[in-house]
């Protein structure tokens, strides 16, 4: 067989190869051709959102207690171009709740239907009922972060704002040492800087954190305010302490933490600390399922209801409230419990908050009553030795008694010794005469 032959064969082999992978190809497509029709999850068809959530949140968007700390809706109503109070839904829709919610343009005006905010005719702008005039605004009460809460336990640190040039640290220490209550020490005052700041740290004392942001000096003719430093702003007031202020510090923040870390009492029922309240209640919410209501004779019933009376509305949200469910909540995935009343209708309420206001203000344990028991037992104890001592004369009187016992005996004894020496002398007698 010659080379060209040679070379010749394998080219014939090789050809029914390509064409048997040229064969196969198609089947492979086929294969892949049913999951290409499979639509996307994103692409799916979502269920509309509950049209009574939708209007709820809308209505709360546009309420008077939103829009007094709710600057960005408040801008956008007020606007100089927008004289009628208009609100675009679009604007709406951005709200990061609403997103949760999957809310459309569609269902904000169906979810409007019968309620009292105004719809545009174009159906893309809403507005308050008869562009209601928008309340004041005011500065929003921050809930603190627990890195926070906890942070100024060793003595307020303060920065005092807007102090007049001419004044110096010394006039500020005198206006400030006449506002602090007795026995409180201020340990620091820094140098007056060139934003007219200065530093102040103060050891601490009840309601310390509130008493300097409602603090007012006149200093110079000019009225100066406190602002209790958080964040950076902290850590650089830390920086200009010296560093044996900084221990005293430390050493308040651990007596503090100690002393926090007390029994406290909810409703009827104790904990060791604040800790172990929220522990129980995260069990209560992780033992139900949804929509499972609580007993009402039960504890865990009893409990949840007095914490809600720490809410900052506990009072006017638990008027009429008949009952008590665990489910999910209307902004969210989360679960919380919810309240059910007379007449039938349902609302959540945000165990957090209730819980950070315990935190706030705990209701330790009273140490007074605790040791009061035990006082009155030692006082009922007490009396029994005296009593004792009194009934000691009683041996005396046994002793008087044998007294008598003991004469009669001696008595007894002599007796038969006279008898004997009368009986004696008769003998005696007739012997002398014989």
């Amino acid at each position: 067989m010659t080379d060209a032959e040679k070379r010749k064969a394998p080219e014939a082999e090789e050809a029914p190869k390509v064409e048997a992978a040229s064969t196969e190809t198609p089947k492979i497509a086929v294969a892949v051709k049913p999951a290409a029709t499979e639509e996307p999850a994103a692409k799916r068809p979502k269920t509309a959102p509950d049209a009574a959530v939708v209007r709820k949140q809308i209505e709360y968007y546009l309420s008077d207690d939103n829009l007094k700390h709710d600057k960005f809706f408040h801008d956008k109503i007020s606007d100089k171009d927008n004289a009628e109070g208009w609100l675009s839904i679009d604007v709406l829709l951005s709200c990061n709740k609403m997103k949760v919610l999957g809310a459309t343009k569609d269902d904000v005006v169906a979810s409007l239907k019968d309620s009292k905010i105004e719809i545009k005719e174009d159906k893309l702008s809403v507005r308050r009922p008869g562009n209601l005039a928008l309340p004041p605004l005011e500065a929003k009460i921050q809930h603190q972060k627990k890195s926070q809460a906890h942070a100024h336990d060793g003595g307020i640190l303060a920065l005092i704002k807007g102090i007049p040039a001419e004044q110096s640290w010394m006039q500020l220490k005198e206006k400030l040492r006449s506002k602090l209550p007795d026995k409180v020490n201020i340990w620091f005052v820094s140098e007056v800087t060139d934003k007219n700041t200065c530093t102040v740290s103060c050891s601490p004392f009840n309601d310390d954190a509130q008493f300097f942001e409602e603090l007012e000096l006149e200093v110079g003719g000019t009225k100066v305010t406190a602002e209790v430093v958080q964040g950076d702003a902290l850590q650089q007031a830390l920086k200009v302490l010296p560093k044996h202020i900084r221990d005293k510090r430390e050493k308040e923040a651990r007596k503090r933490q100690k002393e926090r870390n007390r029994p406290i009492v909810v409703g009827s029922q104790r904990f060791v600390n604040i800790a172990a309240l929220r522990g129980r209640v995260k069990e209560i919410l992780n033992s139900r399922s949804d929509g499972e209501t609580l007993k009402p004779d039960g504890s865990d019933y009893k409990l949840i209801k007095a914490i809600l009376g720490f809410h900052p509305k506990g009072e006017e949200k638990s008027k009429g409230m008949v009952g008590l469910k665990v489910n999910t909540s209307k902004q969210g995935g989360n679960r919380c419990f919810w309240m059910i009343r007379e007449d039938g209708k349902e609302d959540d309420f945000s165990a957090v908050k209730c819980l950070s206001a315990i935190e706030a203000n705990p209701p330790y344990v009273e140490v007074e009553k605790q040791d009061t028991p035990k006082a009155a037992a030692k006082d009922a104890a007490s009396p029994a030795p005296a009593e004792k001592k009194e009934e000691s004369p009683a041996p005396a009187e046994k002793k008087e008694d044998a007294a008598p016992a003991e004469k009669k005996d001696a008595e007894m004894k002599e007796a038969p010794a006279a008898e004997k020496k009368d009986e004696a002398a008769p003998a005696e007698k007739a012997a002398a005469t014989a």
